[in-house]
């Protein structure tokens, strides 16, 4: 029977369980959103750390592959500076070319002096001066030859004394100063 009561019992009853269902809905609504949240997020940041490890990795190849050029050659530099004390190989590499280019040359070198460059190891520098007659092209091979030398030199100045009216295009008395960066003996 229908009776007031009784309507208002039903729409109670089914708005309780509509209420129930609403609820449930709204509750199992919000896991699933913070789960798909929670992978999405997973997800991006994989794909972040994926682009990092492709990075890193191509990063890593590069250093490696500049350490190996590195590797093999820091020895030779290390070699490039002669001992303070002992300039005998650069003494006898100037002689040799010297007589590669046929010049009688008189060197002198100075005192070394600790440097202020900073290095692994403390470097010194050693003032020398040469002097030879020779014409411009036995000049220019000579100095050809001086700046592939192993050594780490720099030309600080030369000066030339033409002996006839023809200048330096003939035999010159020339005198260059330079400097020798070594390994500073203490």
């Amino acid at each position: 029977m229908f009776t007031k009561k009784n309507l208002l019992i039903l729409i109670g009853k089914n708005a309780l369980i509509a209420l129930l269902v609403i609820s449930f809905v709204l509750i199992a609504i919000s896991f699933i959103s913070s789960q798909i949240t929670r992978m999405s997020n997973a997800v991006s940041l994989n794909h972040r750390l994926e682009a990092e490890l492709v990075e890193k990795t191509e990063l890593f190849k590069i250093i490696e592959r500049d350490t190996q050029v590195i590797g093999t050659n820091n020895k030779r530099i290390e070699n490039a500076f002669v001992p303070s004390d002992n300039i005998l190989e650069f003494v006898n590499i100037l002689d040799s070319l010297a007589i590669k280019n046929t010049i009688n040359q008189a060197y002198h070198f100075e005192t070394p002096i600790i440097s202020g460059i900073s290095a692994p190891f403390p470097i010194s520098t050693i003032i020398f001066s040469n002097k030879f007659d020779v014409n411009v092209l036995t000049l220019s091979k000579y100095f050809k030859e001086f700046d592939k030398l192993p050594y780490f030199t720099k030309i600080d100045g030369f000066t030339i004394s033409a002996q006839n009216q023809l200048g330096w295009q003939e035999v010159s008395a020339l005198t260059f100063r330079g400097t020798l960066y070594t390994k500073a003996i203490q």
